[in-house]
């Protein structure tokens, strides 16, 4: 999806129709756009989003006004007073032009809100025609819950990297990244078991139907466990956003901030000797429930090398000699001393009788095998003691590691305890609070889980039982296997979505980290965790590494790297299809790119925007586009343009902007009405 053009018609400010174009060229993806405070940067990232999913945001004041004011109060009572957006966009190879309009009869009373509906036409071939369902085949183009990616504010972009946004987020990432059918395809699948139960049900006899009413039982109890962990999950991450605050706030208190930084690096140390000791721990347990016989047939192997050995001194197990070569001497009737084996001799008696002793060539192989085997047990033995030494001295250090820190913790939560400043006792009576309901939600996180896994043992049970069940009627029979099926296919396309959403995760987070590093050069880094949660860190020099405390600014530019990322993953996830569409291409339109950062960030921010997205739209005030970020953006943007405000008001002052050396109107203040007005600024 790359924007072309964007006609506006008495949309708030813009009085009358005015348009602007937006198309890319060859290098130049940016198109820049200046305006004051007020002057309708804001109005005209809405005029996207209302014209193609009719919405507005939040942070707009009286959405109900959104006809243009000089004009709405210049109409006479029972004029119809037109309103519209148009865009038009190109996509997977055809033009589009979508327009939502309405014309607004004036009435005495209130002023409500219009309704206007979506009108899309698409040209492909040279042919034009309009596209039945058009907010539809808008949804299928963009979701409009994925949007927010593409059309946002920069100074709340921010939103997007906060614990409570993260469950949403991870579920707009699978829809853009191409896991949205997988999961699907799980949502219906219990449609069609319900649909083949009850033929099974009817058909199947009373043993199968009691069989199957459990399995339902069991699996309706399971969506409902994994319902219950995805809510404990959200707040989880709401609980961790709120803990991260209070702790921002304690590290910036001149009183607190020092024990607050030690608490920390005390925390992080305490959770990794808890890992450590945990991965230490499996460690053990593994060992001993794959190799933990080894310490119980120390005088079995014994018994067994002595019976084998006091069997094979007897004759009683086969010697080195092949079974086919004594045959050979039978055959030919002379031993290889030379002695005649004729028939009735006692020499071929004493031939045969050992013949018959020597068995099998497996016997013997077996033999060879048994008597290495019982060597190596003993080895096996030293091998084990040795490692589950190892294993045992490094859960003594683990624990002795966790009654350290968590000594140290305790010592430094009662240094803060006792700082008397009254702000420093509100946040951490605050914390403790948190963090007590943290531990709460962790603990039923774990018995969900254990819940979940229980379920999933005995509905594996319970088919097993309708397998075997005892089922004569053929219809009966072909529901069964059909749910057999689908049981399998349930199995393997959640094996593919874990294995897929781990694959996105990686990319993702290589991405993030990626473009991060473009635009800025501290030593911070983000990471993004399994569940997309994205976090800044910071490496100390004696290897601590600790969560970075994150500015507005540094939000800020975390976000737009998420975001950048996301936005060329999809890229990429799209080209892999080999479809030749431009499918996973979108444009990002910002409002208020550097409202939040400070003048290096506002650079380095600049110069990698031209390699975030296949289309840049930035909208940005004068102050804030000023310098350096002009040079930066100056040789990607194919076009510029002012928001002229024209204001009645004499409290401001009138400006101008300067580009290319000539000057172009910024704000006309002591104009005859309040009005915005788009202008193009020649290259």
């Amino acid at each position: 999806m790359i924007l072309r053009k964007i006609q506006l018609e008495n949309f708030r400010q813009f009085m009358g129709k005015q348009s602007f174009p937006l198309d890319v060229s060859s290098g130049r993806v940016v198109t820049l756009l200046f305006g004051g405070n007020g002057a309708g940067k804001t109005t005209l990232l809405n005029a996207f989003t209302w014209c193609l999913y009719g919405e507005l945001s939040h942070d707009i004041e009286h959405p109900e006004r959104l006809v243009t004011d000089l004009v709405w109060q210049s109409a006479p009572v029972g004029e119809e007073v037109p309103l519209s957006v148009e865009i038009e966009f190109e996509h997977e190879g055809a033009l589009y032009r979508a327009q939502r309009a309405a014309r607004i009869r004036k009435e005495d009373g209130v002023r409500r809100a219009p309704s206007a509906d979506l009108k899309l036409w698409v040209t492909q071939n040279g042919q034009n025609k309009i596209v039945d369902g058009p907010q539809q085949r808008m949804e299928s183009i963009l979701p409009q819950h994925l949007s927010r990616f593409f059309f946002f504010n920069g100074e709340r972009i921010e939103k997007l990297v906060r614990a409570e946004a993260y469950a949403e987020v991870k579920k707009d990432i699978s829809s853009l990244l191409g896991l949205e059918q997988v999961e699907r395809a799980l949502a219906h699948l219990p449609k069609l078991e319900r649909k083949l139960g009850a033929e099974l049900r009817k058909h199947g006899g009373a043993q199968a139907a009691d069989i199957l009413e459990q399995i339902e039982t069991k699996e309706e109890q399971l969506g409902q466990a994994r319902r219950e962990r995805e809510e404990l999950r959200d707040g989880i991450a709401a609980i961790t956003e709120e803990l991260g605050t209070v702790r921002e706030l304690l590290l910036q208190h001149s009183a607190a901030g020092p024990l607050q930084a030690q608490r920390d690096q005390a925390e992080e140390q305490l959770e990794k000797a808890r890992r450590d000791n945990e991965k230490h721990k499996h460690a053990y347990q593994h060992l001993i429930g794959t190799r933990g016989y080894l310490a119980f047939v120390k005088t079995l192997s014994q018994q067994v090398a002595g019976l084998a050995a006091g069997l094979h001194e007897r004759g009683s197990l086969p010697a080195p000699l092949k079974r086919d070569f004594v045959d050979s001497l039978i055959e030919d009737g002379r031993c290889i001393c030379g002695t005649e084996l004729g028939s009735g001799t006692a020499a071929l008696r004493h031939v045969e009788d050992w013949r018959a002793r020597a068995g099998l060539a497996e016997v013997e192989a077996a033999w060879q095998r048994l008597d290495g085997e019982v060597k190596r047990v003993a080895e096996s033995r030293g091998e084990l003691r040795h490692q589950l030494q190892e294993l045992a001295v490094e859960q003594q250090a683990d624990r002795e590691a966790i009654d350290r820190w968590a000594g140290q913790l305790a010592d430094l939560e009662a240094k803060v305890k006792d700082i008397p400043v009254e702000e420093v006792a509100r946040l951490e009576a605050k914390r403790e609070k948190l963090q007590a309901r943290m531990n709460d939600s962790n603990q039923k996180l774990g018995a969900i889980g254990s819940k979940i896994e229980d379920f999933q043992a005995d509905i594996a049970t319970l088919r097993n039982e309708l397998k075997a069940a005892e089922i004569n009627n053929a219809v009966a029979q072909k529901a069964r296997r059909r749910l057999d099926l689908v049981s399998s296919v349930d199995a393997a396309l959640r094996e593919i979505l874990e294995i897929r959403s781990a694959n996105m995760q990686v990319r993702l987070n290589a991405k993030v980290k990626e473009v991060f590093a473009q635009i800025t050069v501290k030593d911070h880094y983000p990471e993004l965790s399994e569940d997309f949660e994205l976090g800044l860190y910071q490496k100390h020099p004696d290897g601590t590494v600790l969560p970075a405390a994150k500015s507005t600014g540094e939000n800020q530019i975390l976000s737009l790297s998420f975001v950048a990322a996301v936005s060329q993953l999809a890229r990429e996830v799209a080209q892999s299809r080999d479809d030749g569409s431009d499918s996973g291409e979108y444009p990002i339109v910002m409002d208020a790119a550097f409202g939040s950062l400070d003048e290096n960030y506002r650079r380095d921010v600049a110069s990698a925007l031209a390699r975030l997205a296949p289309q840049m739209v930035v909208m940005v005030s004068k102050g804030q586009g000023k310098g350096e970020v002009i040079e930066q953006l100056r040789p990607h943007s194919n076009h510029v343009g002012v928001i002229v405000e024209h204001t009645t008001s004499t409290a401001k002052n009138s400006e101008s902007i300067e580009w290319g050396g000539y000057q172009y109107p910024y704000i006309e203040a002591g104009a005859e009405k309040d009005w915005s007005e788009l202008v193009e600024v020649p290259l």
